[in-house]
């Protein structure tokens, strides 16, 4: 009997957080199950867009920070 992984079993798999044993039975079903490897190449490519993301400080904060700690802006 084939054993369901959930949305959050893959995602803890994206991110290699998964023990060992759930490692392999993941990747088997991965390989064995389309409807589960399309699921799993969706959460690959949102870990993806998400790690693609920058997050910076707004330019006027960046100055308004710079100017209140006396220090020139260079942004």
């Amino acid at each position: 009997m084939k054993k369901m992984y959930s949305r959050e079993d893959l995602i803890l798999y994206a991110y290699n957080e998964t023990e060992l044993t759930d490692t392999v039975l993941i990747q088997h079903s991965i390989d064995g199950d389309p409807l589960v490897e399309n699921e799993y190449k969706e959460i690959v490519d949102a870990v993806r867009a998400l790690d693609e993301i920058l997050l910076e400080p707004d330019e006027k904060t960046m100055n308004r920070l710079m100017q209140t700690l006396g220090l020139r802006s260079e942004v």
